[in-house]
């Protein structure tokens, strides 16, 4: 190993070990707030997902959501069989393909997340007004670290740029309009 090897090696284990505490100290954050609503970390994550989905066109199946966490299918459903057995989370039909199954929130499950949702807002939402262009970047470099993974894994690294585009991004313009509506009522 080189030494341009040894440094790139050395910044990527910076970065995986501060990634990993940041992602542990967030759900250290979030801990008191699922357990107050008996939830889990995974379900945690689905109910947003879903939430979030409502805020776009797409109608996600529990495929998109496995592709968006970056895990298996079978990783997610028995927590989405159990968001199912609580009534938080409805599965539907397709009318085109009746293979397909969609993912949505039920009301329960959408006043759930609501509530959920607001306090990891809170809780998340802690970067600083003047770094803001810096963590557009950093979503930027993920975004480009996740292509370079992916290719070097020999995984399809489309199946996951388009479940993040269509469950997170697609929705942003609408998520913003009615954050703003929400703030402008009394």
């Amino acid at each position: 190993m080189d030494s341009a090897d040894i440094t790139d090696y050395l910044y990527a284990q910076r970065f995986y070990f501060l990634a990993e505490q940041s992602l542990n100290m967030m759900k250290k954050g979030l801990s008191e707030l699922l357990r107050e609503h008996g939830l889990t970390h995974s379900q945690h994550l689905i109910l947003l997902v879903l939430r979030y989905a409502e805020f776009s066109s797409h109608r996600p199946m529990s495929t998109d959501i496995a592709y968006l966490l970056g895990l298996e299918k079978h990783s997610i459903t028995a927590v989405v069989d159990k968001l199912v057995a609580d009534g938080l989370v409805e599965r539907s039909r397709s009318e085109e393909d009746r293979r397909v199954v969609h993912l949505g929130l039920t009301a329960a499950g959408r006043e759930l997340s609501a509530i959920v949702h607001e306090k990891t807002i809170a809780t998340i939402s802690v970067v600083p007004d003047h770094a803001r262009d810096e963590f557009a970047r950093m979503c930027g470099f993920l975004e480009s670290l996740r292509e370079h993974i992916a290719t070097a894994s020999g995984q399809p690294g489309e199946i996951y740029a388009r479940a993040y585009q269509s469950l997170l991004l697609d929705g942003q313009d609408a998520f913003r309009a009615n954050r703003r509506d929400a703030a402008d009522s009394p």
